[in-house]
């Protein structure tokens, strides 16, 4: 494994650039008045091209998301203090400087609590080369650009890279409830590790425990982010935490404007949930609110009553991965899926969440029919990493059941792999675990249904699925780096690395701890691009007979 100092540079290559594409059908819906997540957003929730008011506030808060085919497309997203007139991007290589010029769209939403307006814009690039480096400016009329950098990813086909993840990150301020300093430090301990992009996983400001200062929190929290956020993309996945009263029917109108995100296809629930592959890995981000029973969002002061949001999509969400996942494990292009969502389907934690019958009962059994490689999580602020499991055990709790028990070297293609990667550097830790029955295993909670807000978990079982935990206190946060290799042959063997990094919290004495390697293993598999056309449709025809219950 490359350690941070090690991580290779790659050549630049000529680039070719794209005019701007035209507005995408997503950005059409938003100036419709579709339902759903996004006609829910208040009716302040504007887009236009062209701000009529002039203003001098600078760009803040950058930070790119990959387009829909990151080797060449990425997202540069900003906001601004008020309206200005020509946001925009230009766009180039190191050797021949920032010249081509991008026209950004410009969001905005109106803090249902606070009645504070926040404008975000969007420049999407287009026609990039694949595996380049760019170089970059944001800018409006009366504005200094704010330069960054950033790496296209390496084209479609077999190819090595490196991801980081965590969540529950917070601002980094500790004058915001549930943020320490340390989610300052959490943010260029991924800069050490030189990622592709990362990964995270929900709970990214925690505003809504911060009614009074929502938009401030959220001001506070990408100013933080974009640290990292500017030099490679951060692909968030929505927690609990970013239901939040005031913002529409469900909660999303700070986290949909600020982010802009690969299209779902859907008409009513872009950038909730989405994919996006890299090399021959499939990344698959999903909106676990929707999915969970759990009651543990935000309280609406108007009604005093829980936003609660399970199921809103009626089921397309479920159906859009179904699909996704059954199109990747038909072709020869993708090896690996990597999923990543907020809340947990296990986790032996003493104060956790519990593992959610509603993840168990409905994403489950669909990881299990396309054989999902690994799941990243966040929700309780910890490390576990769980054995591969596949299927059930006996009982009522759907408790997932071990298919192997090797803790280095792990074959992905019998049973998938759950991490825990809650400690991003939030205030709260749920490093502390349930103690082990006489026979040597740990207990851990579950949650078999919708309980009243914020409720502990109501069943118990035992953790045959844990394989490793972190209970070391004085390391209470951490960031996983994956290493991808591809491998060399068709249909030969191809890894994943996974190292788990935990660090000290940091503290005024020593505001960026260096992180200390804590877990190692290695995912194996074997290359999709072996296999014989028949081999393919037989598989296909048997996990279409599986979801259909024949």
């Amino acid at each position: 494994m490359a350690h941070p100092s090690e991580h290779p540079t790659h050549p630049t290559h000529p680039a070719h650039l794209a005019p701007p594409a035209r507005p995408s059908r997503r950005t059409v819906l938003r100036t419709g008045t579709a339902a759903g997540a996004l006609a829910a957003l208040p009716a302040s929730t504007l887009l236009w091209t062209r701000p009529a008011i002039a203003g001098t506030p600078g760009p803040e808060q950058i930070h790119l998301q990959w387009g829909e085919e990151p080797s060449r497309e990425m997202t540069v997203s900003w906001a601004t203090a008020g309206s200005v007139r020509r946001p925009r991007v230009r766009i180039g290589t190191p050797r021949g400087g920032a010249g081509h010029s991008v026209d950004a769209e410009t969001r905005t939403y109106v803090d249902g609590l606070n009645k504070v307006e926040t404008y975000t814009h969007h420049a999407r690039l287009d026609g990039l080369r694949p595996d380049t480096t760019y170089v970059y400016e944001v800018l409006h009329d009366g504005s200094d650009p704010v330069r960054g950098t950033f790496r296209t990813a390496p084209a479609r086909g077999r190819a090595a890279f490196r991801f980081t993840s965590f969540g529950d990150l917070g601002t980094g301020d500790g004058v915001f409830k549930k943020s320490s300093i340390h989610g300052a430090a959490a943010v260029r301990q991924v800069e050490r590790f030189a990622p592709l992009f990362h990964l995270l996983n929900g709970d990214l400001a925690y505003a809504n425990n911060n009614t009074d200062l929502q938009p401030q929190c959220w001001n506070a929290f990408m100013n933080n982010l974009s640290t990292s956020a500017a030099n490679r993309p951060w692909m968030p996945a929505p927690g609990n935490h970013e239901v939040e009263a005031g913002g529409g029917d469900l909660g999303y109108a700070s986290y949909l404007t600020r982010f802009e995100l690969p299209d779902n296809g859907t008409r009513d629930h872009c950038g909730t949930w989405y994919s996006f592959q890299i090399g021959a890995v499939l990344f698959v981000s999903l909106d676990g609110n929707e999915i969970a029973v759990e009651d543990d969002a935000s309280i609406d002061p108007a009604t005093g009553l829980s936003i609660y949001i399970s199921g809103y999509s009626e089921g397309a969400q479920l159906r859009w991965l179904e699909r996704i996942l059954a199109r990747a494990r038909r072709g020869r292009e993708v090896d690996w899926i990597v999923v990543n969502l907020h809340q947990f389907a296990m986790s032996s934690s003493a104060a956790s969440h519990g593992g959610d019958m509603g993840i168990r009962e409905h994403l489950l059994p669909v990881l299990d029919r396309y054989s999902v490689d690994l799941v990243l999580a966040g929700h309780d602020h910890d490390y576990e990493r769980t054995h591969p499991v596949r299927g059930t055990e006996p009982g009522g709790l759907l408790t997932p059941a071990v298919a192997d028990d090797d803790l280095r070297l792990i074959d992905t293609s019998r049973g998938t792999v759950h991490l825990i990667l809650g400690g991003g550097g939030t205030a709260g830790h749920d490093d502390v675990y349930l103690p082990t029955d006489p026979d040597g295993v740990r207990q851990a909670s579950v949650r078999t249904q919708r309980l009243t807000f914020k409720a502990d978990p109501d069943a118990k079982e035992k953790a045959h699925w844990s394989a490793v935990i972190d209970p070391d206190t004085a390391f209470p946060h951490g960031v996983a780096v994956f290493d991808v290799d591809p491998g060399t042959l068709p249909g030969g063997r191809t890894t994943i690395t996974v190292s788990y990094y935990h660090s000290a919290a940091a503290t005024v004495a020593d505001p960026f701890p260096v992180p200390v390697l804590f877990d190692r293993f290695t995912l194996r598999r074997d290359r999709s691009d072996g296999r014989h056309r028949h081999d393919e449709d037989g598989a296909t025809d048997a996990r279409a007979e599986a979801a259909a219950g024949r």
